[in-house]
């Protein structure tokens, strides 16, 4: 993985915290008013624009509700000013229906002055994980 500079550290930490499970680590990462947008088709439960933490935290219940990720890699960390861009792969198990799927994603990270995330937006294969999700 490349060096990384001081938002590419917060974000690696991020990575550190979500496999851990720590969640209030992660939301304390966040501005009061952040934007989370994760993309996805109808059939994926937690895609979707969500506001704040409150609702950033239904995503990841959302998101743990639907999937059981077996594997979460970073690949690349860029940072650019305040904004950071990390890449990687996941490999998952969709829980009502046990199908595997693995995907890779791209994230984006937009920090404000007070180091808290003000904008984030996940793109990974959502045909992939809807075909998982589907019962047939």
């Amino acid at each position: 993985m490349e060096t990384l500079v001081h938002y590419g550290q917060k974000v690696n930490q991020l990575y550190e915290a979500y496999n851990r499970r720590d969640l209030n680590t992660i939301l304390d990462t966040l501005s009061r008013d952040c934007v989370w947008e994760v993309m996805g088709q109808p059939e994926i439960p937690f895609a979707g624009i969500y506001h704040g933490k409150e609702d950033i935290k239904d995503f990841f219940a959302k998101l743990e509700d639907t999937l059981d990720m077996s594997e979460f890699t970073t690949e690349h960390i860029l940072e650019n000013g305040n904004l950071v861009i990390a890449s990687g792969h996941f490999n998952a198990v969709a829980r009502k229906t046990n199908k595997r799927f693995s995907t890779v994603w791209t994230m984006i990270y937009e920090f404000n002055e007070n180091e808290q995330i003000v904008h984030f937006r996940d793109c990974f294969d959502t045909l992939t994980c809807a075909r998982a999700l589907r019962e047939k």
